[in-house]
């Protein structure tokens, strides 16, 4: 388990605190998007894009890292 652990952070570049930062804040904004998508279900007129938006930009985001870089197309790891 460890040696696999090393190796996805050697394979994204980032160090053990660098990747809990982003996959801690990522799950938190997923969590964000899951309950402003559950109150939008209770009462349509709120919440109306946050759900989408939030996983439109996190998809960004995703793939702009798997090319190396920040969704604004500067480098990730320099």
């Amino acid at each position: 388990m460890l040696k696999n652990c090393q190796k996805h952070l050697h394979a994204v570049h980032e160090s053990y605190f660098q990747h809990l930062h982003f996959a801690g804040f990522f799950g938190l904004r997923l969590i964000g998007a899951g309950f402003a998508a559950i109150l939008h279900g209770i009462c349509p007129a709120v919440f109306q894009y946050t759900g989408s938006k939030t996983l439109f930009a996190l998809c960004d985001e995703i793939k702009a890292r798997q090319k190396g870089q920040s969704p604004n197309g500067s480098h990730h790891h320099e």
